[in-house]
């Protein structure tokens, strides 16, 4: 299938699709990638700790491809309302319809936060510094934001440094993602 417009019309129409779970990595848009959704959830876990008490919040949560491996207490955010549909019906998780520059919950209602492969279709450098600042502000201890990329294949993907994510507190080192791993980054920010 043909996916046209901008970022959140094709998501809209990737959630609108015909499927079930079993499709996760095409509505998740992890069709063309060789990346393990589990072993992605479980490094995501580590890294900032997870508990199967902390609650956690996924901002760009798409339809439970990680989701349906976080141990925890677990919602989801995603501005894809078709997208939010499927994470509940699939995986059974708390997933809310939102922005990522205006998360709809108190301050430091999370103890951890982190997206994975969301910053990349951001619209503007004003909106992903709105994210981040959303992001700290509902976040108690740590967040983590992966697969940043330095350079694409799309040219209507949005571009980082690291420069830019060390600026504001984080932490970045090498992407995970084989083969992206040297022009991806990872981002994490805060203490345990």
């Amino acid at each position: 299938m043909e996916y046209s417009g901008t970022w959140k019309e094709i998501w809209t129409q990737k959630g609108a699709m015909e499927g079930t779970k079993e499709d996760i990595r095409v509505f998740d848009g992890w069709e063309k990638s060789t990346a393990d959704m589990k072993e992605t959830a479980d490094r995501i876990m580590e890294i900032l700790d997870i508990k199967p008490t902390d609650r956690v919040l996924e901002v760009g949560c798409g339809a439970g491809g990680l989701a349906q491996y976080m141990d925890c207490e677990y919602i989801g955010i995603d501005f894809s309302k078709t997208l939010v549909n499927r994470c509940m019906e699939f995986y059974q998780k708390s997933a809310v319809y939102s922005e990522a520059n205006d998360i709809p919950f108190k301050d430091k209602y999370f103890d951890k936060c982190f997206s994975w492969g969301v910053f990349l279709y951001f619209p503007s450098r004003e909106y992903v510094d709105q994210v981040i600042s959303e992001m700290k502000r509902v976040t108690k201890n740590r967040i983590f934001i992966g697969e940043l990329p330095m350079v694409s294949h799309d040219s209507k993907h949005m571009l980082y440094q690291p420069e830019q994510f060390q600026k504001s507190g984080f932490e970045t080192m090498r992407g995970w993602s084989e083969p992206y791993c040297d022009i991806r980054f990872n981002a994490l920010w805060g203490g345990k």
